[in-house]
């Protein structure tokens, strides 16, 4: 029996169904990623902004459309949004709200029969997606997520690393931490984040480790020192949302301007080739030409190699849509524009940096006649195929930039 698995959104979605797809596998049932023929069709929705909310409402109708014997399953942070007109989709078949998402396997194996061998997944082993945290605890203005997702709360280390080094046994060449708040783990116990980081380094030998976003107030000096250790992936994502302290301070961020381009500072000091990339909103309530090109300063002065640019969505149940008065949305769309344009270019010119220098990859895809890697600073990497394992980490020199990356010829 066919099951496709749909993520949007975030990479905490994107571990909790890879987890879901290996245990289905396990059971029997053919998993991939592909919408092709479902039997059974599972959706991680995300509703951090309004366009999540449309691309979600998109993708089931249109499973609906092409596939309407699928049973579709309906999952994620969509499903907990507060707001009815929001939250209500009526094509789905069933829906599990994030604290019940672990119910989906039993549900499924309950309800549809597969043999009793094992099934299948095309998920790719390369990079190893391991949910380490839930929940924020914070209450930043714009955002929705801490009602969706609920209270911090952490794993317990001992299953992490022994998960963890599993993964390894099984092909997986890095280990991606990922959280809804990820600075956050252990906290509650009165732990953080960069010892356990440490000793799973050391666990998961030879594989690398990466972390996936993480707040500017989040990092200890510990963690910057962590920066610069072995098989540590010379790469972090770092949120900044705008680089105006107003409009920091309106949104509820826990840092200002200088704070972050301190910690960037640092950061290099530990690892000088270091990339560093980032989320910023632009239109926010208020935010003014001035707000705006102190972000564009940020992002110049910090020298980030990626960005995520968002224009502001107001979110049913977020106190920003009090604080001011929107952004006209062609300003809005204006300075988006204009925030990617400046994001590409500086994106282009970090990865120049690397052409004929070695970098080590991990091979993430398979193409016909050449591979994708994606080096340990996180650059897009092509090479002819040579019969490259996926999941395997290999040192290669890149001769020239190509538009998404940079191409061993």
């Amino acid at each position: 029996m066919n099951v496709s698995i749909q993520t949007l959104g975030c990479k905490v979605n994107f571990a909790e169904m890879v987890d879901l797809g290996d245990r289905l596998a396990r059971a029997g049932f053919s998993v991939s990623d592909s919408a092709d023929n479902p039997d059974i069709c599972v959706i991680n929705s995300c509703t951090v902004t309004a366009q999540a909310d449309r691309k979600l409402r998109t993708m089931v109708h249109g499973l609906r459309r092409r596939h309407p014997q699928a049973h579709l399953i309906l999952t994620g942070c969509h499903v907990d949004n507060p707001h009815p007109r929001v939250s209500a989709i009526p094509s789905a078949d069933v829906a599990f709200p994030n604290a019940r998402k672990g119910e989906i396997f039993d549900y499924v194996s309950a309800n549809f029969a597969t043999g009793a061998a094992p099934g299948s997944t095309t998920f790719a082993r390369s990079r190893f997606f391991l949910k380490v945290q839930d929940g924020c605890n914070h209450r930043c203005t714009y955002c929705i997520v801490w009602r969706t997702r609920g209270i911090s709360r952490s794993d317990e280390e001992t299953g992490l690393i022994e998960r963890a080094r599993q993964a390894v046994s099984e092909g997986y060449g890095e280990i991606v931490l990922t959280g809804v708040d990820l600075g956050a783990f252990g906290r509650e116990r009165g732990q953080t984040l960069a010892p356990f980081a440490r000793r799973l380094l050391e666990a998961i030998a030879p594989a690398r480790l990466r972390l996936s976003s993480i707040n500017a107030n989040d990092f200890t000096p510990e963690l910057v020192e962590l920066a610069g250790a072995p098989r540590f992936c010379r790469h972090l994502h770092i949120p900044l949302q705008s680089g105006s302290d107003k409009v920091l301070k309106r949104m509820g961020r826990l840092y200002r301007r200088r704070d972050y381009l301190d910690l960037v500072a640092a950061l290099r000091r530990q690892s000088p080739d270091i990339a560093v990339t980032a989320d910023a909103i632009v239109g926010f309530p208020d935010e003014t030409d001035a707000d705006f090109a102190d972000t564009q300063s940020v992002v110049a002065e910090a020298g980030l190699s990626g960005m995520h640019v968002f224009r502001y969505s107001p979110r049913a149940g977020t106190a920003a849509p009090r604080l001011g008065l929107p952004v006209d949305d062609p300003v809005s769309k204006e300075r988006s524009h204009r925030l990617q344009t400046q994001a590409e270019g500086q994106r282009r010119a970090y990865e120049a940096r690397f052409v004929e220098r070695d970098l080590e990859v991990i091979w993430d895809r398979r193409f016909p006649n050449r591979m994708r890697g994606l080096s340990d600073n996180y650059i897009t990497v092509y090479a002819p195929a040579r019969g490259q394992a996926l999941g395997a980490l290999a040192t290669i020199r890149p001769l020239a930039s190509c538009g998404d990356g940079l191409t061993c010829g």
